[in-house]
């Protein structure tokens, strides 16, 4: 015999020793409580009766007495919070001769139960899951609540055992015009039932009971065993030990950071995808496409439309009722995506609204499903279809991700929608390499370091610093935190949100200019290395002819930090009419500010400033260090828009902006947004004398027309990290190659 079967034949022997001790353990704990009842009490012991926080003092107080009494020996939890629950069950655990079993419904999670805890949707999405492992997750998870709060045994009211233990409930027992109290009980208890469930009278159930077994041995014989098996029961569930819940942050402990993902990956892995023959699903090319959606039966800001916006700019109607069908057709139907939804409350409705879907152009059309699947029924002339079972929390993102590719469709059909629709339909679908929105524990973050943000934001609206922000975090391509804090200005009218739109300063340097520097270079169109001057030639015979171009994007070129050009333009605290107009019209086009225009003149003005202007001065024979600065930003958006032929701005929006699906990113946000989606950047008393919301701050390029080399980018953070997770998968987003792999590391390793 081998060591390895030497140890294995021990390991059995010290695995059989363990397992006899707990069943004498088991035994003597059984025996022990059960030879100290009285007849009374292990009469108690069968019945389980139910509790609720919504009880009141008198039906309380009874429960606590009956306890007391040993005349229960056991709970089935009804609706109630978690926080009262735990305290009351505590007591009445305390307050118990007999420990008791404690029972509640938690097929898909305690909520059904208990209120403030978590949901993990009904069974017809959780059939529509494929992964044993998430589905054994879920699993372990449930269990997990279930012993934070003490719940012993799941309770189903057509089920007739709980843990091997025959159960009944009594209302089921039918009752007889005459019979006596205690009779339906008594019948339960004769039917061969170890536990009765809610009993209707216990004291009259007592004595009826009492009086069969002084009559029948038997019966008696027969009340011991069950006793002994409930008593075993609870053994098991650890009532020899501990009876009492843990109160201590028993919300957070229910509500944990692993739930939370669990539940967003159970939405994620339920949502089908049942039918893509136009391979619409997912969507690829974003670039100048019209996208709406149209929900029936919810509003146009649900938690769907929410997170479709998160990748490209919507347009989103909502119908409540057919009367808001009036000229829809007209609105939607030449736009090159209509995505559908279709919510609970849209049943009523289904017939009427089905002709004015289907004759839309079916190649251009997504229906999804947030109730039923039958509900797709109407519509299987659509080639596109999604079945999301319903629009709890999760399931609409989900969805939004789905068709956007953030992540792929894994769900099978949990029910038959027809005989071509058959239960276990599934169709799989690709990743765009989008972003997807998730947990910080999705991307192997914590959720309460990340909470720490929270009072440092706080702080800032509380002294001043700021009226408001927004924070957003990503990781591996998840976008894992993001929160929005105050108003948009110091008046407090207007929350922050996700939407809100900021001037991105000198962001603009590196979110603009440098993409036209990294696509030229790419291009062959410009050596980094060569003379400004050599692409230039206005700058030959300035004291700027030698600057190097690598040297400018470093900052190291010699260029002042910063020249106030707008002063030339104002004497006096008053502009210049040579500059300046109050009106826009041909000769004054570029918007200032509010009310105020620049002449046409006015790029020609800076550009020859710039050429111009004074330069820092260092030793001979030496190179510049470095210093910060604007001025080589201006040169490098002349010299951009030379060599590629086009405004900066247009070049961007074509080639980066729009197939990314940054629809806020871009210069002179006004032309596109309401003022009411913009944060303001100062009040500025010196040189516009108004408030700067939608305008530039930066006052060179305000004078620019709100578009420059150094600063006028806005956008939400939504947008602007769409470019930066762009740059971090060298080069791609979204399934489009931006750059190269090498030109990135080359620009940014």
């Amino acid at each position: 015999m081998g060591i390895s079967k030497y140890y294995l034949l021990a390991l059995f022997f010290a695995t059989s020793i363990y397992s006899f001790a707990q069943d004498d353990k088991k035994m003597n704990w059984v025996d022990s409580v059960f030879s100290k009842l009285k007849t009374e009490e292990k009469i108690g012991q069968l019945f389980i009766v139910p509790f609720s926080t919504s009880m009141s003092k008198e039906e309380v107080q009874l429960l606590l007495n009956q306890s007391k009494a040993g005349k229960i020996g056991g709970l089935v939890i009804q609706r109630s919070g978690p926080v009262g629950y735990s305290k009351f069950i505590n007591k009445l655990q305390s307050n118990s001769k007999i420990p008791l079993l404690v029972g509640a419904e938690f097929s898909s999670g305690i909520a059904h139960t208990f209120d403030s805890t978590m949901f993990f949707f009904e069974a017809n999405v959780l059939n529509a899951i494929s992964s044993d492992s998430l589905l054994f997750s879920l699993s372990h998870e449930l269990y997990r609540q279930k012993d934070v709060l003490q719940i012993h045994f799941p309770f189903y009211p057509t089920r007739d055992s709980i843990r091997n233990l025959k159960t009944i409930d009594v209302r089921r027992i039918p009752t007889k015009a005459k019979s006596k109290k205690g009779e339906e009980e008594k019948q339960a208890f004769l039917l061969g039932n170890d536990l009765l469930i809610f009993p209707k009278n216990i004291d009259a159930a007592v004595k009826i009971i009492l009086k069969v077994i002084k009559k029948d041995k038997m019966q008696a014989e027969r009340l011991d065993q069950s006793v002994k098996k409930i008593l075993s029961v609870k053994y098991d569930a650890g009532l020899w030990k501990n009876k009492l819940v843990d109160t201590d942050n028993l919300i957070s402990r229910l509500h944990t950071q692993e739930a939370n993902l669990l539940k967003l990956k159970l939405a994620e892995a339920a949502v089908t995808v049942v039918k893509n023959d136009a391979e619409i699903i997912p969507i690829q090319k974003i670039d100048n496409r019209s996208f709406v959606s149209v929900s029936f039966g919810e509003g146009n800001n649900s938690e769907f439309t929410h997170f479709l916006s998160k990748y490209d700019g919507f347009k989103h109607y909502s119908v409540k009722s057919l009367s808001d069908t009036v000229g829809l057709s007209t609105l939607i139907k030449d736009k090159d995506l209509i995505v559908v939804g279709l919510f609970p409350a849209s049943g009523s409705m289904l017939e009427d609204i089905a002709g004015l879907i289907n004759r839309l152009s079916k190649e251009h059309l997504i229906i999804c499903s947030f109730s039923s699947p039958k509900y797709l029924g109407y519509f299987e002339q659509i080639p596109t279809l999604i079945a999301a079972y319903t629009d709890e929390t999760g399931i609409p993102q989900a969805t939004a991700e789905i068709i956007f590719g953030g992540i792929s469709a894994q769900g099978k059909l949990s029910s038959s929608i027809s005989d071509s629709l058959s239960a276990g339909t599934s169709i799989k679908t690709k990743t765009m390499n989008r972003f997807v929105y998730s947990l910080p524990e999705d991307a192997g973050m914590n959720s309460i370091t990340l909470k720490r943000i929270e009072p440092i934001a706080q702080e800032a609206i509380s002294i001043g610093a700021t009226p408001g922000c927004h924070i957003l975090v990503a990781r591996d391509g998840k976008v894992i935190y993001e929160r929005s804090f105050g108003t948009l200005s110091y008046d407090k009218k207007i929350p922050v949100s996700d939407e809100t739109i900021y001037d991105l300063a000198s962001v603009t340097k590196v979110s603009a200019t440098l993409q036209t520097v990294m696509y030229m270079h790419e291009k062959g169109l410009i050596d980094i290395n060569k003379k400004a001057s050599a692409y230039l030639p206005e700058l030959k015979g300035s004291n700027k002819e030698d600057f190097i171009i690598k040297d400018i994007l470093t900052h190291q070129a010699g260029l002042w930090p910063y020249l106030p050009f707008w002063a030339e333009t104002v004497k006096d605290s008053i502009v210049a009419k040579k500059y300046y107009n109050h009106e826009a019209n041909n000769e004054f086009p570029f918007p200032v500010s509010e009310n105020l225009f620049a002449a046409k003149s006015m790029k020609d003005s800076l550009w020859q400033w710039i050429i111009k202007a004074k330069v820092r001065e260092k030793p001979s024979r030496t190179v510049y260090d470095y210093r910060y600065s604007d001025m080589g930003f201006y040169i490098m958006q002349h010299l951009a828009e030379k060599m590629i032929g086009e405004p900066m701005e247009d070049f961007l929006q074509k080639n980066i902006y729009q197939p990314l699906g940054a629809s806020t990113l871009g210069y002179l946000p006004l032309r596109k947004f309401p003022l009411s989606q913009i944060a303001p950047t100062e009040k500025d008393t010196l040189f516009r004398k108004s408030l700067l919301a939608g305008y530039v701050h930066d006052q060179g390029a305000a004078m620019h027309g709100g578009i420059a080399g150094h600063a006028g980018l806005f956008s939400n953070a939504n947008d602007l990290a769409k470019l930066g997770q762009m740059w971090l998968n060298q080069g791609s987003y979204g399934g489009v190659q931006f750059f190269k792999p090498e030109t990135l590391n080359f620009f940014y390793g």
